[in-house]
């Protein structure tokens, strides 16, 4: 789900399409002669996806969520990939085999209602992460590396998270098949937020201990989608999504005690097409 504008997240875009027509011109006894309709400028691609995953960082409980998406593009460029997972970008800077730019991604929180077994502790509020994406294609069209380092802009929340991905990208007709192991690793800050145990928390709770988290990698994992062009318009992908946690996420008292290191993702998503004039 991204953004990207080579001159990525989701808000409607007005449908505005505008062919501009040059007046007749006339000569001697020939017939008048108008100019041809220019091309649509831009390709806009909005879309939905419905998915299944934990209800917060660490959680054993699963809730379903659904999100917007929106693309954009220029006609005489060819549709670039794009994983279920990525962040909302913008593309700034690109090259054939790379690309660099602003990134937002939005992150849901961790509140009583989630679980009540977290009675006591501290709720983590939603928020929006921005930050910056790179990406790189080692092979063209087929291996792709992207980075997304980001910070949260809400209450306790906040703190630096960086997702790292690769992906083999497979074409087989109307069929893209993509895939490939994930990383995520977090701040002090961020880790504290979503896996630390102040010690009033534990005496309000009384079933975890006091723990201090510290800095680095939080989850390794696996993610595949399967999409379908029906059309130039209609797109359908399938896709899921497996993370383990490891080393503090994992030893945290509220993963041990309420949650689960393996965490699932599973959804789709349905996207349609147009084009949008000069």
């Amino acid at each position: 789900m991204r953004f990207e504008m080579s001159v990525g997240h989701r808000h409607l875009l007005p449908l505005l399409a505008c062919w501009m027509m040059s007046a007749p011109a006339w000569a001697a006894d020939t017939p008048a002669v108008t100019s041809p309709q220019p091309a649509a400028e831009w390709i806009v691609t909005l879309g939905v996806s419905a998915a299944v995953a934990p209800r917060y960082d660490g959680a054993s409980l699963y809730g379903p969520y659904a999100l917007p998406s929106f693309s954009i593009r220029r006609s005489d460029e060819a549709a670039g990939f794009s994983a279920p997972d990525d962040g909302f970008d913008y593309t700034l800077l690109s090259g054939e085999r790379w690309a660099i730019g602003p990134v937002l991604n939005l992150r849901g929180g961790r509140y009583l209602a989630s679980d009540r077994r977290l009675y006591g502790l501290r709720d983590v509020p939603w928020t929006v992460e921005a930050g910056v994406f790179a990406e790189v294609w080692p092979i063209q069209n087929r291996l792709r590396t992207r980075l997304e380092i980001r910070h949260g802009f809400r209450g306790r929340a906040d703190g630096f998270v960086g997702d790292l991905s690769v992906d083999w990208v497979e074409k087989f007709g109307r069929f893209t098949l993509s895939g490939g192991p994930r990383m995520s690793f977090a701040d002090a800050d961020y880790m504290d937020a979503n896996f630390g145990v102040l010690p009033t928390e534990a005496a309000a709770n009384m079933r975890v201990r006091a723990f201090d988290p510290g800095p680095g990698v939080k989850s390794l994992g696996l993610a595949a989608a399967l999409s379908y062009a029906w059309s130039d318009t209609w797109t359908t992908t399938a896709y899921a999504r497996y993370d383990r946690l490891v080393r503090d996420a994992a030893a945290s008292p509220i993963v041990r005690r309420f949650g689960s290191r393996d965490q699932f993702t599973i959804g789709t998503e349905l996207t349609f097409s147009f084009a949008v004039g000069r």
